[in-house]
């Protein structure tokens, strides 16, 4: 397993339950969209998937290669790129060393990661972001831009898991592409909030393995057939949403989600 959620809660410091008593399962090299309305809980409960922010109750199991990218960025414009994308430590010990200090330290710190700034440099560079110094601060970029960062970022710590909250904002068609270009490609367990129903991450992510789709009052399951995805859906009775059975795609992987909910909804490398 990638993830594992048990009994997991949300509840607002108002005293509103966002979320409760949801279980979910995630397979190692899933691909699954969440969608859903604004203000439902995807976000939050990314957030916790990420292990940025604490559930009210419940415990979550992740991927120790984890890589998160936001929605928003205002949090990372005191700091470089270098530092968003959680590199600045060994490209310190780098510059140290080629300067003639050879700090046990240091070496410690790159981990034979010799070629961290040129791949770092060649990841922004795929990414549009051509001639842009890693020690250049975040404040004062566009928004387009510190989302190719992150992007970028995936390429260069390839994770074994990665969390994307709405990727595509601020992305044009030639971003979007490369985006669904990357997704198709890597073995990472990938989750992909996206309200774009048309174009979006999430439809590919439909075609090509099975999904959760979260909606207000609503817990489904998506599950890739020889045809088009089919959907079984769970309607909720009140604030709660009944817990569905146990789903088995083609008899080789089998995920359970369950969910009491009004709406179920960086650990960032260093």
């Amino acid at each position: 397993m990638s993830f594992i959620i048990k009994d997991l809660s949300y509840i607002h410091a108002d005293k509103e339950i966002l979320f409760s008593h949801l279980h979910l399962s995630i397979n190692s090299g899933d691909k699954i969209a969440l969608t859903g309305n604004n203000g439902c809980g995807k976000s939050t409960l990314m957030r916790i998937l990420a292990g940025d922010l604490s559930p009210s109750s419940g415990t979550v199991l992740r991927p120790e290669h984890l890589y998160y990218v936001p929605q928003h960025f205002g949090q990372y414009d005191r700091q470089t790129i270098a530092q968003a994308l959680g590199i600045s430590h060994k490209l310190s010990a780098l510059h140290a060393i080629l300067s003639g200090d050879a700090t046990e330290k240091h070496f410690n710190t790159l981990n034979d990661d010799w070629n961290v700034e040129e791949r770092a440099q060649t990841s922004l560079d795929s990414w549009g972001l051509d001639g842009i110094p890693l020690s250049r601060p975040m404040e004062g970029l566009s928004g387009g831009e510190k989302t190719r960062i992150f992007l970028a970022g995936m390429e260069l710590h390839n994770p074994t898991a990665i969390l994307l909250d709405e990727p595509t904002n601020y992305l044009d068609a030639d971003g979007r592409e490369r985006l669904y270009n990357l997704i198709r490609r890597t073995s990472a367990t990938v989750l992909v909030i996206s309200h774009d129903r048309t174009e979006s991450v999430a439809c590919h992510l439909r075609t090509l393995l099975p999904g959760i789709d979260v909606l207000q009052r609503k817990l489904r399951l998506l599950q890739k057939t020889e045809g088009p995805a089919t959907e079984s859906p769970y309607p909720t009775t009140g604030r709660e949403a009944e817990s569905p059975a146990p789903c088995t795609q083609s008899g080789t992987r089998s995920r359970r989600t369950e969910g009491q909910t009004e709406c179920a909804g960086r650990k960032k490398l260093h």
